[in-house]
């Protein structure tokens, strides 16, 4: 029998899995199509297919509910290795500045080092022309290098 013919016959559309289970069910009899149809409705075929229908439909439903909750449940796990991701990241970033900052401060106080020096290089360089005028004025001989 074909599916159109049994749904012609019993006014009930099954969907292809439903069918396969009613044709095994109509080989493994030895009476007409006719009388498969008849009997299969009063035995109560359509109920039975209406309850396993109900049954996958809430076991699927459970499956959509289970499925949403590990959704969530990962969801909330990478929010948080985000967050804490970012937390690193943001610490990183505040040790950069800082370091930066230091770099800075240390190329300034480099510079005033330098600075000081220097005028103290020049200092005593003024110093040593005085000192060696002073001898060369004193002693008549020029002072040596």
């Amino acid at each position: 029998m074909m599916k159109s013919e049994f749904i012609e016959r019993t006014g009930f559309e099954p969907t292809a899995e439903e069918y396969e289970q009613i044709e095994q069910e109509y080989m493994g009899t030895d009476i007409d199509k006719n009388q498969f149809c008849k009997q299969w409705v009063k035995q109560g075929g359509i109920q039975r297919i209406s309850r396993q229908r109900v049954r996958r439909i809430e076991e699927l439903e459970a499956e959509v509910q289970q499925r949403a909750k590990e959704y969530d449940e990962l969801d909330t796990a990478r929010c948080t290795q985000i967050n804490a991701m970012q937390e690193r990241y943001e610490q990183k970033i505040s040790g950069m500045k800082e370091t930066i900052e230091v770099i800075r401060q240390g190329s300034f106080d480099l510079a005033d080092s330098y600075q000081e020096m220097k005028e103290k290089y020049e200092e005593a360089e003024r110093k040593l022309s005085v000192i060696k005028e002073a001898f060369t004025i004193l002693t008549g001989k020029e002072a040596m290098s």
